[in-house]
Order: C-alpha cells, then structure tokens, then sequence
C-alpha cells in the first residue's frame, strides 16, 4: 500500500515499500514514543492534530501501528516491515514473471510485424481430389502438354482406376509419347501383369525396394501427389504452377537415376533389330530429319520421336549430337 507520491519515494530507504522521507521521521517518532496519545504525538511532530491522525490511520492500514482510543502503538517493526518486505518480494517475483513472459513474446511479436512488412503475393489455388474420376483427369491433364509422363507407382494394385490409366498410357505410348515408370519390387510377385502391359507398350520401367509416394508428372502441365506424403489413399492435390511442377517432376529424377532396370523387360521390349537401330544412329548422324527418317524406316513421326528418346535414354545422352559421339564410341557407326 503506497504511503505517498511516487516523487518522494527515492528520499527514504523506506521508499521502496512505498515510504516517503517525512512518514519515516513520523514513523521513527512513533517507534521512540510507542503508547503516546495522539494529540503528544502530534506536537511532537509539529503538525496539527487531523494530518497527523490522518497519518497515523494510513499506518495503521498497513499494520505498523495499532491506533488504540487516542493512542498510537507501534508494532514491532521486525513483524510489521518484515511482512511488508516480503509482499513486496512476491510482487515483484510476480512483475518479473510477467517480464519473463513478455520477453517470450518478442520473438513472435518480432515475427508478426516482419510479416506485415513482407511482399504479399497472391494465394495459389491448389486442387484436392477426393475420389472422382481419376482416369479422366489424367487423361485431360495428359493431353495439356506434350512432355514426358513420370510415375511413382507404390500400389498400382490399389488404385481403383488402374485399368483405364494403363489402357489410357498405352495409347499415349503408341501415339509416341514417353513414359517412364518406377515401381516398388515387390510390384514383380503381387502385380507382374500390371508392369508388363505398360512395359511391352513401350514404357521404361524401373524399381526401388521401396516407392515413396504416388505420383503422376504430366508433361509441364500438371502433377498429381497424395494430400498425405506417403499415405497410399484415393486424396491427391493437383499442381499446375510450374516451378512445382518442375521441382516434383526432379524429385523422379533422383529416384530414377536410384532405381535398376528389370532386364526381362528390357529385352522384351528390344523390337528393334541390330540393323534397324543402326540406320537410326546413321541417320541422325548424317543430320536426317524426323520425317526423313520416318520414311526410310516405315514408321510414323511420333513413333521415330520416341526411339529417338529411347536411343538417348539408352545411352546416358542428353542431346542427338550426344548420342551420335556415344554411338560411334561404341562403334556403331
């Protein structure tokens, strides 16, 4: 309980318990004169009989003296200063606990305001679907773009739709369309069919031990990923913004360049004869065109396309001047 105005507190050792300068003398005449009427009291003090009584009721308040009839009694000040001290010790454990708490905050409140200051740009729309016609939608989303098709194939025993996808694919790959597919090991003993129609149709199929998450990169224009990373269940978000796109369509790459090749199926899929992948090479050393080449095969422009990316793909080329240098290396030419 404040005894005076914050301005006199610093003058009195007492201030901090709330004591001014003037109601310590008071105090210690009290101490000196314990039992003394008031009105004694107050001519001792020089002051007259109401501000001294006034004051003596503000000790009171507090428990430093007891006011007795017109008697002032002073409690020992062990006892009266001493529970004085210790509530202020508590109160100011508590300010410092409510310090401690405001310096916790600084860190969010620091947070908050860098983020009003912060560029805003607009919110990307991103697409859940839950259920639905999934082959449909693969099939528009593969017709938006002409780029390669990329699968991370966890469970293709569980998707509902695996049919219409594969028998949709397998037209794409007959169209010339690339597509490349990794599959989880165990996909050879529980599924080999599923992995043989798409792999006999053209598709480069590889296997991990483990596949990841389901995932579906449709050329630049789209991908499809679980709402869940890793949880195999019929929610996926569909991505059209192209950095994600991209940067998902590079997260295959390393699995890819991780994963092994399934020789069964490789030679299965080697239609083309020694002869036939020679001509290939000459040409496209010799600086054919697509439709030149197409002619002197029989074969049509998309399906020269995609030997010509099996050709690069089987040789670790990146480009068809590439993939010349590697084919006379090795001694085709």
């Amino acid at each position: 309980m404040s005894l005076s105005s914050s301005s006199s507190l610093d003058l009195s050792p007492l201030g901090v318990l709330g004591f001014s300068a003037r109601q310590e003398s008071l105090y210690r005449l009290v101490l000196r004169n314990s039992g003394s009427p008031m009105a004694v009291l107050a001519g001792l003090a020089g002051l007259p009989a109401g501000e001294f009584r006034e004051q003596m009721q503000r000790f009171a308040g507090v428990g430093m003296v007891e006011l007795r009839d017109e008697q002032v009694v002073a409690r020992p000040p062990q006892e009266a200063l001493g529970r004085l001290l210790l509530e202020e010790t508590r109160r100011v454990h508590s300010r410092a606990d409510q310090l401690d708490a405001v310096r916790g905050l600084l860190p969010s409140l620091h947070a908050d305001h860098l983020a009003a200051s912060a560029p805003r740009g607009e919110p990307m729309p991103v697409e859940v679907l839950r259920g639905g016609d999934l082959a449909q939608l693969i099939r528009s989303l593969s017709a938006a773009s002409s780029g390669d098709l990329l699968w991370l194939r966890p469970d293709p025993w569980n998707v509902s739709a695996v049919h219409e996808i594969d028998d949709w694919v397998i037209d794409l790959l007959g169209s010339g369309r690339r597509s490349r597919a990794i599959y989880p090991a165990a996909v050879l003993e529980r599924a080999p069919e599923l992995i043989r129609s798409r792999a006999d149709a053209g598709e480069h199929v590889r296997v991990l031990s483990e596949v990841p998450t389901r995932l579906a990169v449709l050329g630049t224009a789209a991908a499809l990923i679980g709402e869940r990373f890793g949880v195999q269940d019929e929610h996926r978000l569909v991505l059209r913004q192209p950095s994600i796109v991209a940067s998902l369509a590079l997260m295959f790459e390393g699995l890819w360049d991780r994963a092994m090749v399934v020789p069964a199926l490789e030679q299965d899929r080697s239609e083309e004869s020694t002869t036939s992948r020679r001509v290939l090479v000459r040409l496209l050393a010799g600086g054919a065109k697509d439709e030149q080449i197409g002619r002197a095969l029989g074969i049509s422009v998309r399906t020269v396309r995609r030997r010509i990316a099996d050709l690069l793909d089987g040789l670790g080329a990146e480009s068809r001047f590439q993939a010349g240098a590697e084919a006379a290396r090795r001694g085709w030419l």
